[in-house]
Parts: C-alpha cells; structure tokens; sequence
C-alpha cells in the first residue's frame, strides 16, 4: 500500500468517526421502539450482501434503511444504524477481517450519510418543497456519489487503477438500485406516516427483492456479461 492510500485511509477514518462521535454525542429518538426496529431491519439486511467480481468489498439492501433514516429518523439516530450496517456488511462471513478495512468502511459511511442527509434536508428547506420525491432521490443520488466516491478511491489507490475505472466498472451499474431504494423508502415513510410504524415489517419482502437483484446482476458479471 502506498503511502498516499495510508495518508488517504486515516483522514476518511479520523474524519469519520469524528463526525460520527459528534452526533451520537447529539443523540435523538423520539421513539426508542421505532428506532430498534429500524436498526433490527438494518442489520439483517446487511446479512444480505453480495461480493462484487474482482473485488475483496461487498453489497448489500443495507442501503434503503439510511434512505429510511434519511426521510422518517434524526441524524444520529440515522448514522447509528448506517454504521451499525457497515460494520456487520464488513465482519459477516468475513475470512479474516482486517480492521483497517472495516474502520475504513464504518467511516467512510458515516461521512456519506452525513453529507447526503444534512445537504438533502438543506435543499428541501432551501426549495420550501417539503416531499419526499424530492428529498430520497436527492439523498440517494449524494449517498451513491460518495459512498462509491470513498471504496472507488481507495481501490484505485491501492491497487494503481484508474479512478475513472474502478468507479465506472464496479459501481457506476448500481445507481438503478439506489433509485429503486429511494422510491421503497418513500412507500415505506408514507405508509409509517399514515398506518404506523408497525407497518416497516412490509419492507422485508422489498429489501429481499432488492438483494436477489442484486444477486442476478452478480451472477451475469461473473459469468461474463459485464453490468453496464
């Protein structure tokens, strides 16, 4: 590893758990029940994952409950579960987990739903347009730029690729499901909003939708028909 992928590595982390500390220190939820549940849902979801060919890092659903989060939960309670999904993606069914990789992991998420939660909200304020089709596709968009933004780098670093690459070949195919995402996060804030929260249980069949497309994709790469 390079002494730029070193350098770059422990500012994403110190950073990270920087803000992440900073806002669990502002801890908020209004309704702990609520809450747990989400953070229950969030991590099996992150059980879920699948590995992206030619790489060591995964994916998983995971992500539509920080969108979740992003539309119905304050932001430490929306950090909480996102970092409690990168550290169970980063040690579940791991061979040997580095713990460089799984700070870097939790951190670089913290700093993306960080940015995609406060510049969201800042723009739906800013528009005076309170709703959430312009608010989760916006948060999806700016948590799929940097989240990919942040693994894309370090692959390139580590591994002397071109940035444009790595984004391009590994990550840039997944958009479509972050958009999907956005729209289950709006059905899913909707319905809490309107039946109750209870209703979050419906977002299990969704969630596994999203995995087996997941898989489905995969398995077309491997086999040799690249994503596009």
């Amino acid at each position: 590893m390079s002494n730029i992928a070193k350098l770059y590595i422990a500012c994403t982390s110190a950073i990270g758990f920087t803000v992440l500390i900073a806002e669990l220190l502002r801890w908020s939820a209004p309704n702990p029940l609520r809450f747990a549940m989400l953070l229950l849902l969030t991590v099996v979801a992150s059980t879920l994952k699948v590995r992206l060919p030619g790489l060591t890092s995964t994916i998983s659903a995971s992500f539509l409950f920080v969108l979740i989060g992003v539309a119905d939960f304050s932001l430490p309670e929306t950090l909480a579960v996102g970092c409690a999904a990168a550290l169970v993606q980063s040690l579940w069914k791991a061979t040997a987990p580095k713990p460089v990789h799984v700070i870097f992991n939790v951190a670089s998420w913290a700093i993306s739903i960080y940015i995609s939660y406060w510049l969201s909200h800042r723009l739906v304020a800013a528009a005076q347009i309170h709703s959430l089709a312009v608010l989760l596709p916006f948060a999806a968009f700016l948590f799929f730029l940097t989240h990919t933004g942040f693994v894309a780098l370090v692959v390139s670093l580590t591994s002397q690729s071109p940035l444009k690459a790595v984004w391009r070949d590994c990550y840039f195919w997944t958009f479509p499901y972050y958009l999907v995402g956005a729209a289950i996060a709006g059905v899913f804030a909707l319905a809490s909003r309107t039946v109750g929260w209870q209703v979050s249980l419906l977002v299990l069949p969704m969630m596994y939708l999203v995995y087996g497309c997941y898989r489905v994709h995969i398995s077309r790469a491997l086999n040799g028909v690249q994503p596009r």
